[in-house]
């Protein structure tokens, strides 16, 4: 192991706060490896390099020190996207008028490691964005899933607490239309969904939350913001409805020129 890699083991362990010793137990090793590997002794076996690297949560280029500059956060989570099939490079009809070159199987979201990861693309949105909010909201169906990973990321990526609830689209068996965290008046939250296109269905829902309690939306995060046929896009439709920022992981432009 080169001494590179050596201090990145080193950096990245005490930047995830544990010892030797749990970085071992995690790995199914003694504290002597990880110690010989930090201090350049020995080499780990070619099978733990990819493993070292999920420990971590960074791609093995970036284990060995590769930044990797040629693609950029966004492409990255296109590529990620298109590998999964979820992103699904294929003329299609639009709901709302027009033909598009792509489209979103957020069906495909299948595995614990891709809800994981778009846990982390939407814990990045909001820490890059410097978003400051007390609840977060996952509206159903999918936002749940997107909501809970991103509350997960959020507490172990970045040490954040904060409330989390979800709404439903019927009600339950004792008649609630949101689970988890009881919403409060002059609540400051975040809403997770998955696409939007023209917003009619966002407003309808955020008008669902805000009759259960005086809430302050400070923001809503989707995937991808999509461009419908017509006069109002439907972040523009939110934002003067309700003075709120609509963040998109990636756009519609994004695609086109990763696809370019």
């Amino acid at each position: 192991m080169t001494n590179s890699i050596a201090n990145q083991v080193k950096i990245l362990r005490k930047a995830k706060g544990v010892t030797q010793e749990e970085m071992g137990t995690a790995l199914g090793l003694s504290y002597q490896a990880i110690s010989k590997w930090e201090n350049d002794a020995t080499l780990p076996d070619i099978q733990m390099i990819p493993k070292i690297a999920e420990y971590f949560g960074i791609s093995i280029d970036e284990l060995f020190g590769y930044k990797l500059n040629a693609l950029t956060n966004k492409e990255r989570f296109i590529q990620f996207m298109k590998n999964n099939q979820i992103l699904c490079l294929k003329k299609c009809e639009l709901k709302y008028g027009g033909t598009a070159e792509y489209y979103i199987n957020t069906e495909n979201f299948n595995t614990n490691s891709q809800i994981a990861k778009i846990g982390e693309y939407f814990a990045d949105c909001i820490r890059e964005n410097h978003l400051e909010f007390d609840t977060l909201i996952g509206l159903a169906y999918h936002g749940i899933a997107f909501s809970a990973a991103t509350a997960t990321a959020l507490f172990n990526k970045y040490g954040v607490t904060v409330n989390y609830c979800y709404d439903r689209k019927e009600p339950d068996s004792r008649g609630r239309m949101i689970c988890g965290h009881s919403l409060q008046d002059g609540e400051r939250v975040v809403i997770i969904d998955d696409v939007m296109t023209t917003g009619t269905t966002l407003e309808q829902r955020i008008e669902q939350l805000k009759s259960k309690a005086d809430i302050v939306v400070g923001a809503v995060i989707v995937i991808v913001n999509r461009k419908a046929q017509i006069d109002e896009s439907g972040e523009d439709r939110i934002r003067k409805k309700y003075g709120v920022e609509v963040y998109s992981i990636i756009t519609d432009e994004d695609i086109n020129a990763y696809m370019r």
